[in-house]
């Protein structure tokens, strides 16, 4: 199993509220029909971040999408629907970083 984790950080002049409010309403509206995704969890930073951090994080979030293979993940990005898709994200992202990683549990989560 092959997982995609994506560190995102929204474009000047949108707010924290319109960037979830897109990602969240919008975009996963075309993401989701991603071809063979397994699994797709979007995390939102929360107003408060740790001391030392600055006024805002880094990112504004990170997503979690999963595949059964490397190969199968970059032929669905190769889609239509998988271009659309980052093309969307595109319109309201100014940094869109992609790490493909294999996932070790350690604890499950709930």
């Amino acid at each position: 199993m092959i997982k995609l984790i994506a560190l995102l950080k929204r474009k000047p002049g949108i707010s924290q509220e319109e960037f979830a409010r897109r990602w969240l309403n919008d975009h996963t509206k075309l993401s989701t029909q991603i071809p063979g995704i397994k699994g797709y969890r979007i995390n939102i930073c929360t107003p408060q971040q740790p001391a030392g951090t600055g006024d805002e994080p880094i990112y504004d979030g990170t997503a979690e999408l999963w595949w059964d293979s490397l190969e199968e993940m970059e032929k669905a990005f190769d889609t239509e629907i998988g271009k659309i898709a980052g093309a969307d994200a595109d319109d309201f992202c100014e940094i869109r970083l992609h790490l493909y990683t294999e996932e070790h549990i350690v604890i499950p989560g709930p």
